[in-house]
């Protein structure tokens, strides 16, 4: 069963974006800091820092669209990587996002379609990727 969420918050790194073998990958951390109400005032709350994962065209799409401090919605998988270093076992929260974008409650942005890639086009790209892992 997978556990799919949606939060909001700021990016709170610049993107860092990787590409190779006709595969992109996409990552940033992002904050999510709740507003309580105590007595007559608004505090800000705890902040919760994820990792929020993108891979291929929705890679690209962030390279291109978000920048550190951009307020966004993220919905995805949320994941647990785990991991040993020097004997230590680590845990951390990721999303495995499938959509992204500018919270509009706080801001405009304008958009932009992707161009249509046409079945030639696809099938051409899909043919490079195979190639692309034959051996020499």
């Amino acid at each position: 069963m997978d556990a799919t969420i949606t939060v909001t918050g700021n990016l709170g790194t610049d993107v860092e974006y990787h590409q190779g073998d006709g595969f992109s990958k996409a990552n940033f951390r992002m904050a999510s800091t709740p507003r309580l109400r105590r007595g007559q005032e608004w505090v800000d709350g705890y902040t919760t820092w994820l990792n929020v994962e993108c891979s291929n065209r929705i890679a690209d799409n962030v390279r291109d669209s978000l920048a550190k401090g951009d307020p966004v919605v993220v919905c995805g998988r949320l994941r647990t990587r785990v991991w040993e270093a020097q004997g230590t076992k680590h845990e951390r929260m990721v999303i495995e996002a499938h959509s992204i974008g500018h919270d509009l409650s706080r801001g405009t942005t304008q958009f932009l379609r992707n161009p249509v890639r046409s079945d030639a086009e696809a099938d051409e790209e899909v043919a490079e990727v195979q190639l692309a892992g034959q051996p020499a």
